[in-house]
């Protein structure tokens, strides 16, 4: 149980934008340069969110610190999607994780009304990191994960039911320590954490909003490998009816991000 409370060093292009207090148009690129596929992964997502290719017109549009942002995500989202586990199938992890940080950002265009680019930018990445805790918690301390995993097939329950049983803490507890010793934004502590011990500002409600939408209308998309636990069941017709809307929608980015997935893996 040592290891539970080991400080674990995030990826390298991650940990380079981490340790920038201010994040500015050159550093930036200077490290996106340097790694071709957190490079093309952030790229992927913002043509889908319908921003230009380049990215110095990115960081004009939305500005360096929300780049950098997704920068992080995408670089711990490619390292936590290759963790090794009996109960995650990693493709069903690449593919859930990208659909709801694509989603979301839709969510707060389409169904929000709201087109501020900074803002969408934060959406994604924060999307992206709140489905993220399991896979990261299952590279940071995978003799712990492996574990529950045993004690989850087992009863047939949730693996972060199965994670408190076995470890005496949740699976986001776990992600959440992550995220202090990476350093991580306020932000995607959240995510990771969840928002119970947070006094949310205005916009991170409407973030949060809208990644609930994003995880239901992948969860009907059947891409989506474990639900962030803070979503608060809908039973009014409006929402059912907004996420199925969403969900279909969730399918088609799905199709589209499985091709660009395989081009990825080539790239790797």
């Amino acid at each position: 149980m040592n290891s539970l409370h080991a400080t674990p060093l995030p990826p390298t292009a991650a940990m380079l934008l981490i340790q920038q207090e201010q994040h500015d148009a050159r550093t930036l690129l200077t490290v996106l340069a340097s790694d071709v596929i957190v490079s093309r992964t952030t790229r992927i997502i913002c043509e889908f969110l319908g921003f230009e290719s380049n990215m110095p017109l990115i960081i004009q549009r939305a500005g360096p610190s929300a780049l950098a942002q997704l920068a992080i995500a995408s670089d711990l989202w490619i390292s936590g999607s290759r963790a090794k586990s009996s109960v995650i199938s990693s493709a069903q992890m690449s593919l859930g994780c990208l659909v709801i940080g694509c989603m979301a950002p839709m969510a707060l265009e389409q169904d929000l009304t709201l087109t501020d680019a900074e803002l969408q930018l934060r959406a994604a990445s924060f999307a992206m990191f709140s489905s993220l805790a399991t896979a990261l918690v299952a590279r940071q301390y995978p003799e712990e994960f492996d574990a529950a995993a045993a004690v989850a097939r087992m009863r047939q329950i949730p693996i972060d039911s199965a994670y408190q049983t076995v470890n005496g803490e949740s699976i986001h507890d776990a992600a959440g320590r992550l995220a202090s010793a990476w350093g991580l934004t306020r932000e995607l502590s959240i995510a990771l954490r969840g928002p119970r011990d947070f006094d949310l500002t205005d916009k991170e409600r409407l973030i949060i909003g809208a990644t609930e939408i994003a995880t239901m209308a992948a969860q009907s998309a059947g891409v989506s490998v474990e639900p962030w636990p803070y979503i608060v069941p809908s039973e009014s017709i409006e929402q059912i009816a907004l996420i199925q809307a969403m969900g279909m929608r969730a399918k088609r980015v799905a199709g589209r991000l499985t091709e660009e997935l395989e081009q990825l893996r080539g790239v790797a």
